[in-house]
């Protein structure tokens, strides 16, 4: 006679907890996918390394050993401006996908924050580029508190993108790296 062994309520309970679970993030999966907010999360970490590689050129260029020309410090200033405020029109995307989410919505607050604060310093770049001869002792403090700015912004993206689940965007393949094949594994035959 078979006797049966009977699991204890407890381990009932975890595995039924653990098959929940994983149905419960397959599901918040899904959802992110069809909401693109890997895409979306994504765009904002990429503009804002953007705006801060181009504070860093401008700072560069505004050292006194290299003056920046007022075209350049136009382009590059204008550059900033754009990458903050694509980087802003993604997050204001997970921002309406989430608005049920306090937590995140808090998140995205401080993000904003940031960028707000490195829009003004911009500005003030934007002024002292304009100027007669310009003040590459503003422009370069300028260029140092717009990096502070995103750098810290970008402090507060990834633990967005770790609240969100998000994961870097996967490295590009090309399709033919791809292995691809028509033919299935013909099943081997058992002898009788």
């Amino acid at each position: 006679m078979k006797t049966l062994k009977i699991l204890p309520v407890s381990s009932l309970f975890a595995l039924c907890f653990v098959l929940v679970s994983q149905v419960a993030f397959a599901q918040n999966d899904a959802g992110a996918k069809i909401r693109g907010d890997a895409w979306n999360g994504g765009r904002v970490q990429a503009y804002q390394q953007h705006a801060q590689d181009r504070s860093q050129m401008l700072y560069q260029y505004a050292q006194p050993q290299s003056p920046v020309s007022k075209q350049e410090a136009k382009e590059l200033v204008g550059g900033i401006k754009k990458d903050l405020a694509e980087a802003d029109k993604a997050l204001a995307k997970l921002k309406a996908d989430h608005a049920k989410e306090p937590e995140i919505v808090k998140q995205i607050a401080l993000i904003e924050k940031h960028h707000a604060k490195a829009h003004e310093v911009c500005g003030m770049a934007e002024e002292h580029c304009l100027k007669e001869h310009g003040d590459h002792v503003a422009i370069a403090d300028c260029c140092t508190d717009m990096w502070t700015e995103i750098d810290a912004a970008q402090v507060e993206t990834k633990k967005l993108l770790k609240m969100l689940k998000i994961d870097k965007l996967p490295v590009p393949k090309k399709a033919t790296d791809k292995k691809v094949t028509d033919k299935k594994p013909e099943a081997k035959k058992a002898d009788k």
